[in-house]
């Protein structure tokens, strides 16, 4: 069985045949979704594309197809993967790192009740290939890009960016700013569908294996918001999926659904929720007055372990919604300029500002804003890990430049400021189920950074990544179940 590395995040991995793990915290949790028995695995290869509240509950179905300011304080590492091997002094690409097991993503079946809580099953990074119009997932742990797909009907305009993973790891959603649509990929083969009926499981294999839009039948389900953006600025943008309810006698996550934010029209927002299992919208919450200063879409969102759902304006507002009332909370930033966003165990939500800002939290319980001195740079995306660290992607023109803020939410100090050898433009941070942390940079990469030796290893994703949502779903595991 995988468990966290040291001090970190206890998460649990089973084998693919096995039942997900279990919490019993009792706050509320969820899973789900159309699931398709595989006999065999079929693949074929096509050309690439080419980027005062109202709460109305809805009933309204989806269109589209169903179904430190110092440097380093240690000398680091870094590897860099490319294709089928490694430069530097890692070994092949595929083989596992030390410590691991020969098949990254399976492990020995167990009680899925043991260690009384909730997990991964899966251990995957999906990372927004923007101008393509689709979706790379990549194992967290043989670091092999093991399947690519398109993200909407017309990839070209899609302008695919945030994505956003289940509670136990077996879904992704990606939302599609161009086009107005969310898709639903399947991680595991068993949870695909076979829907042209011919007994296999048809599905990309490889990076290079992008199947046309249709015939990939780990692609769930494809919806369109309602009412539709207006415009590209107005596109869907703030993803998140919540994770339900916890079923104590099944230890599963039951109920679960994915909240997006777009406009329908200027100074009017939307965050709807859909059903997890089905993309049917079955709640539309009006924001009035939204968004003045940047005329954005709900720009982040995320999941806490309450029940709420928390998303932004990207350069005005932070807000709230009870998600079994639907009941609205908002609050001015005060100039904060919200980019990045994520939530810690305890329901503060964190900041990766942008323009020259500090990092800066919201203390739930008392509704302040704390900004972290030192901190000052363009940071986008962030992410808290089992232990507290908060890490922030930070492009160039701060005070540190290009690389990775890394603060103490414990002591809300900063660590240090870590740099890179090929740093353009990083744009998402997530942790994996080891609790490595991951960067995404929109140039074509990701870094890999263990967080006990800063080793750093570099993966080659083709094409640009606008994307710096939940990636991996350790975001939503780190926020709804305790250390």
């Amino acid at each position: 069985m995988h468990t966290a590395k040291r001090g970190r995040m206890v998460l649990i991995g089973v084998a693919a045949s096995a039942a997900a793990s279990c919490g019993d915290d009792g706050r509320p949790d969820g899973t789900g979704g159309l699931t398709g028995t595989a006999t065999m695995i079929s693949s074929s290869s096509s050309t690439a594309g080419s980027e005062g509240e109202t709460a109305t509950p809805t009933t309204t179905q989806g269109s589209g197809t169903q179904g430190a300011t110092q440097g380093e304080t240690s000398t680091p590492t870094t590897d860099t993967l490319t294709g089928g091997t490694t430069t530097g002094t890692t070994a092949e690409v595929g083989t596992t790192i030390p410590g691991e097991t020969t098949d990254g993503n399976t492990t020995e079946p167990l009680d899925p009740c043991e260690g009384g809580m909730g997990g991964f099953d899966f251990s995957y990074l999906w990372i927004a290939n923007t101008s393509q119009g689709s979706i790379s997932k990549i194992n967290t742990k043989t670091m092999l890009e093991e399947g690519r797909y398109y993200a909407d009907p017309n990839p070209g305009a899609a302008s695919s960016s945030r994505t956003s993973v289940n509670i136990d790891g077996h879904y992704v959603v990606v939302s599609n700013r161009g086009t107005g649509t969310i898709t639903k990929v399947a991680a595991n083969v068993e949870d695909c569908v076979d829907k042209n009926g011919d007994g296999m499981i048809t599905t990309s294999q490889n990076k290079d294996d992008l199947l046309a839009w249709g015939t990939d039948e780990c692609m769930i389900w494809n919806v369109a918001v309602s009412p539709p953006p207006d415009s590209y600025t107005h596109g869907p943008r703030g993803t998140a999926w919540a994770p339900g309810t916890f079923n104590e006698v099944s230890c599963k996550y039951e109920g679960q659904s994915v909240w997006v934010g777009w406009m329908d029209a200027p100074g009017h927002g939307i965050m709807g929720r859909f059903n997890g299992d089905t993309g049917v919208q079955e709640a539309t919450v009006g924001l009035d007055n939204w968004s003045p200063n940047s005329n954005y879409a709900p720009y982040g969102a995320a999941a806490d372990g309450f029940g709420n759902i928390w998303f932004t304006s990207v350069y005005h507002e932070l807000g709230r919604i009870n998600t079994t009332t639907l009941e609205v909370k908002r609050w001015p930033g005060n100039g904060i300029q919200f980019y990045g966003m994520t939530v810690d165990v305890k329901g503060n939500v964190w900041f990766g500002p942008y323009s020259n800002q500090p990092v800066a939290m919201f203390d739930a319980a008392l509704e302040q804003f704390v900004q972290i001195p030192g901190t000052t740079e363009n940071h986008r995306g962030v992410a808290v890990d089992g232990d507290g660290m908060v890490w922030v992607a930070s492009n160039n023109g701060g005070t540190n430049g290009c690389g990775l803020n890394q603060i103490d939410s414990n002591t809300m100090t900063q660590v240090q400021f870590h740099k890179f050898p090929q740093c353009g433009t990083p744009v998402g941070v997530s942790i994996d189920v080891d609790g490595f942390i991951w960067m995404v940079d929109n140039d074509g990469w990701a870094y890999r950074i263990d967080p006990d030796t800063y080793e750093k290893i570099q993966v080659v994703v083709a094409g640009d990544h606008y994307t710096y949502s939940d990636m991996t779903g350790g975001g939503l595991v780190g926020a709804v179940i305790p250390k």
